[in-house]
């Protein structure tokens, strides 16, 4: 395993942002949901689920908002250009 010093800070802001592309899709799946469950359960069902679910994306969140103070504003790269990249395999490297 290698020493997280070894990694280059453009390496360190590209998984700053994978991790945020990351977590913001997650935060918007459990959101989904929560709007399936309010429209869907019975009252009972839909309390015990909700609150699960609340829970979840509040943790999404926590992450999110920690991991977001280490990202760079200067640092250029788009990670949903990234994710759709060439063939769906590693595009080149951001500059």
């Amino acid at each position: 395993m290698k020493n997280k010093d070894t990694m280059t800070n453009p390496d360190f802001q590209k998984l700053i942002a994978l991790v945020l592309n990351d977590l913001a899709i997650r935060r918007t799946m459990l959101e989904n949901r929560e709007q399936e469950v309010s429209q869907q359960m019975s009252s009972l069902e839909r309390d015990a689920e909700l609150e699960q679910l609340d829970d979840q994306i509040q943790q999404v969140q926590a992450d999110f908002d920690h991991y977001r103070e280490f990202q760079d504003p200067q640092f250029n790269f788009n990670a949903t250009k990234y994710l759709q990249g060439p063939s769906m395999g590693l595009p080149r490297r951001p500059q």
